[in-house]
């Protein structure tokens, strides 16, 4: 079973309307950032597409690999989007999985992660592969909508 099985609802990909450079969505609800779309100035994007994606009103998982090069501004803001738009996004991104191989650096990556998500009521794990993000994709997909997705639901119409 991968994260595609899981989801009750079929979501076309020409509904989802996401800039195939900067997220592959082929997998949905597991939706990768692409590492190549991690460059300077990327978080305006990145914000833009993670609309789109809450306004879909479908959980999903979110996964990244850790990138050492991003910028200070960068983390920042994709930071305060999280915070700012903490009920949408906990009521739909059932976790943000960071895929880090390096073994000695991921206890500084769960950190870094730990820091940025702060408050944005997501669930964050860093693992080793793709092939490990995409076997704990369903199993955080599983969890319930939490009690206040109605107000999330009423929140993504503002987003």
């Amino acid at each position: 079973m991968n994260a595609a099985d899981s989801s009750s609802k079929s979501v076309t990909l020409p509904s989802l309307a996401l800039d195939a450079r900067l997220f592959d969505a082929s997998r949905f609800p597991l939706v990768r950032l692409r590492p190549r779309a991690v460059k300077p100035g990327y978080a305006f994007a990145w914000s833009a597409q993670m609309r789109r994606l809450v306004a879909l009103w479908t959980p999903f998982v979110l996964v990244t690999e850790h990138d050492e090069h991003e910028t200070a501004d960068d983390a920042r803001l994709r930071a305060a989007w999280m915070r700012t738009h903490r009920a949408t996004l906990a009521a739909f991104c059932r976790g943000l999985i960071v895929i880090e191989p390096r073994i000695e650096a991921r206890a500084t990556t769960r950190e870094t992660l730990r820091k940025m998500t702060e408050g944005s009521g997501v669930r964050t794990v860093v693992v080793s592969s793709m092939r490990v993000a995409g076997e704990l994709a369903p199993v955080l997909l599983k969890h319930s909508i939490p009690e206040n997705a109605s107000t999330a639901r009423t929140r993504t119409q503002a987003v």
